[in-house]
């Protein structure tokens, strides 16, 4: 998994890119990909809310 954590007063291209590999239960992988499935099951179409008018 490749992911490019946020930081504060930098832009996108500034941030580092770290490459992460599964090595463990629990560890740095695993909780990234808890991160993400979080944030995609509270995701909601946005095609179909403005269609209804809704922002």
């Amino acid at each position: 998994m490749i992911v490019t954590p946020i930081l504060a007063r930098r832009a996108g291209h500034d941030s580092p890119m770290l490459h992460l590999r599964r090595s463990q239960p629990d560890g740095m992988f695993d909780r990234f990909a808890g991160h993400v499935e979080e944030l995609w099951g509270r995701g909601r179409n946005i095609w179909e809310a403005s269609e209804h008018g809704q922002a």
